[in-house]
Parts: structure tokens; sequence; C-alpha cells
């Protein structure tokens, strides 16, 4: 065969929506690049099922769990005053259907090259985002002296380190977060020390980054992951001289985020500080928010104020306690207390609960890390607001729900 035969047999033979799928998972934090993929993903799988005239479709419990999960957005518009708003928050939301139906009929074979994907994707984003802060240091900067002082400043941390790429902090922290969690599985597995330290440092890079970003809840949840995974998997294994390096190289990232990257340690005390205040600070704290929103809470207890009339009623409630922000309430179980009620909540915790037993269940380190990370993010975020954190969540919630079914 010539070669232009071999190429020929070689793109017949391509699984081009597992192709889609690797562009998908690599490209979460370019929105522009991401949304397109997901709409070619769907149409491809589409062609292929009406193409071959038949559908492996299986379901199961928790597939029909996420289905009702996304069907409170129909039921809530039966009954809220907004139905344009209502309209898109139920289109916003449509990967949390389309998603898990995607699964039901395409079986991924290696999921692992997703998870590479995912995280150098990840990390390709954080070099890109470094450099580009570095080349306004050096060639931008109106301040003199230059000195790592200035560069670890404000002007080129938080929002100003990601502002190449139109995308939240908190949610790009996220990413990081479940990077971390891929590569730490990775380290459960690895025989070599070589290996073993040079991915360790890449989590240690990408766990500046995140003090950097300023990202407050991925760096306390990233903490404990980071922490208590690598002394679990080294104690378990017997790595003594690992865990003495690794104890070393943790402890000179904390002198030195103690020394130069006061910022973000700074603003994790006012956090704590803000929610041990409660509403007596002066600012315009989260703990103002949620005790805003909770008067619409008590009104609507049941089935809450529906799909698309929160943020009106939410704005109102701002007003009244002399919130400026007209921003979301950053707080996903409350969202759903106000949007769908009790009803609504509880039916979010199921999800998030069979999701942790089936992960506990299967002994599946990956599946549980990510459900508490996306469980911990939901108490300072609405992240199923936004497209960032519903395609993350919908994508890779029931992929590694039936992967560690598998395991």
């Amino acid at each position: 065969m010539n070669i232009a035969g071999q190429v020929a047999a070689k793109l017949k033979s391509l699984d081009v929506v597992f192709v889609l799928l690797l562009g998908v998972v690599g490209t979460f934090g370019v929105g522009k690049v991401n949304a397109p993929l997901i709409l070619m993903l769907f149409a491809a799988q589409l062609v292929i099922v009406v193409k071959n005239k038949k559908a492996n479709f299986k379901t199961d419990t928790y597939f029909w769990i996420l289905i009702c999960l996304f069907s409170l957005n129909v039921l809530g518009l039966l009954y809220t005053d907004n139905i344009p708003r209502g309209f898109d928050m139920m289109g916003r939301q449509i990967s949390f259907l389309l998603f898990p139906v995607f699964y039901s009929l395409y079986r991924v074979k290696n999921i692992n090259l997703l998870f590479k994907v995912f995280c150098s994707g990840i990390f390709l984003l954080i070099l890109l985002f470094e450099i580009d802060a570095l080349y306004r240091f050096f060639y931008k900067s109106d301040t003199f002296p230059l000195s790592l002082d200035l560069f670890l400043s404000y002007r080129y941390t938080g929002a100003e380190l990601t502002k190449l790429i139109d995308i939240h902090n908190a949610y790009f922290g996220m990413f990081i977060l479940v990077s971390n969690v891929f590569i730490l599985d990775y380290l459960r597995k690895v025989a070599s020390t070589r290996i073993f330290a040079l991915l360790f440092l890449v989590i240690c890079l990408q766990s500046l980054f995140l003090l950097q970003m300023v990202a407050k809840t991925a760096i306390i949840l990233n903490t404990i992951l980071v922490l208590g995974s690598l002394i679990y998997i080294l104690v378990k294994q017997g790595r003594i001289r690992l865990l003495l390096f690794t104890g070393v190289l943790i402890a000179l990232i904390t002198i030195f985020s103690f020394s130069y990257l006061k910022l973000p340690l700074e603003r994790i005390t006012e956090r704590f500080e803000e929610l041990n205040q409660g509403q007596d600070t002066n600012r315009e704290t989260r703990v103002k928010l949620w005790s805003a929103a909770l008067p619409i809470i008590k009104n609507n207890p049941i089935i809450g104020v529906g799909t698309g009339d929160v943020e009106d009623q939410l704005h109102l409630a701002y007003l009244e306690n002399n919130v400026v922000s007209k921003s979301n309430v950053h707080n996903q179980y409350l969202d759903y207390l106000m949007r769908y009620g009790t009803f609504g909540l509880l039916l979010f915790l199921t999800a998030l609960g069979y999701a942790l037993f089936h992960a506990i269940r299967t002994g599946n380190y990956i599946y549980f890390c990510f459900t508490l990370v996306i469980a911990g993010c939901c108490f300072t975020e609405n992240i199923f607001s936004r497209q960032w954190g519903i395609t993350f969540y919908a994508c890779f919630n029931y992929l590694l729900y039936l992967n560690a079914k598998k395991e």
C-alpha cells in the first residue's frame, strides 16, 4: 500500500469524536475555542448515531439523578416571572443534559490520555500567563526599580495575572486543582523517583501560580488535598526519602510564600476575619451577600422563586441591605435554595452525595477528590452560573463516574 493509501486508511479509522473530546478537555480555559468544540463534539456523535441507525444507550440511577438536576430548569420555568432569563439559564445548563446523554452513547476507551491532555492544556496556559506577566513587567512597567516584590504585587497578581485571556480566576483555580489531582493520582502508580520528583515539581509550580492568582478557595483546597494526598501516598508506599524531599520542598515554598507572596496570604486572612465579623464588616463581603439572600429563601422555602427570577429578587434584596454589588450570591447552595427551594437543594446534594458514595465504594481517588473540589468551590462561587463551571463539571463528572464504575 502506498503512502497515500496508508494515510487514507488511518484517517478512515480515526475516532473523530475522541479527537474532538480531547480538544474539549484541553481548552477549558479558552472559552472562545472550547464552546465551538463542544458543539462539534455533540454534532459529530449525532451524525454517527443517525448514520448507524442504532444507539447502544446505557443508563443507570446516577444518570437519571443528573437528568433530574437539569430538569429543575424546566420545572422552574412554570412559576418564574422572568421567562427570558429563565430560558437563558436553561440554555447555559444544557450541558448537564447533553454530556450524560453523550457518555451513555459513546464509550471513552483511553481516559488517561484525556487526563494528560487536560493537564498539559492547564500547564501551557499557566506558562502563557507567566510569560505575558513577565513581558509586561520588563517591557511595559512604569514603576522602577524592577524587583521581585514589584512583580508579586497587585500589579501582576490576581486578575492582572490572567488578563491575557478572559477567564475568572476562581474557575481557573478549580481547573488547576483538578489538574493537581490527576497528577497526584499518577504519582500513586509511578515507580521512578525522577519522574515522581519532576511531576511533584509541576504540582509545586501550579500551586505557586494559585497563590499568584489569589484564588483563595482554591489555595485552601489545594493545600488540604496536596498535603493530605502526598503524606498518604508516600507513607503507604514506605518512600520515606521522597517524603523528606517533598517536605523540604514544601517548607521552602512556604518560606518563599510568607516572604514574597504576602498579598494572597493577607487576602486569605481577611476572608477568615470577614467570616468571623459577619455583617459587622464595612466591606461588601460574601457574608453580606449571603445574608441578603436569606429573606428570599425564607419567603420561598419549598420550590424557590423559579429559574429566571433570582437575579431580580436578589438585586432588590441588595438594595434593601445597602449592598451596591450587582453580582450573584457567590454560593451555589444558596443559589439552588433561592431558585428551586429545599427541593432543588436536596436534589443537588443528592447528586454530590451519590457521587461521593460511589467514589468511596469503588476506591476511586480521582472521582472522590473531583467531587470534593466541586463541593468546596460551591461554597464561595456560583460555579453553575457560568459556562466555565457548567461545561467543566458536566464534561468530567459523569465520565469519572463511569470510569470509577469500571475499576
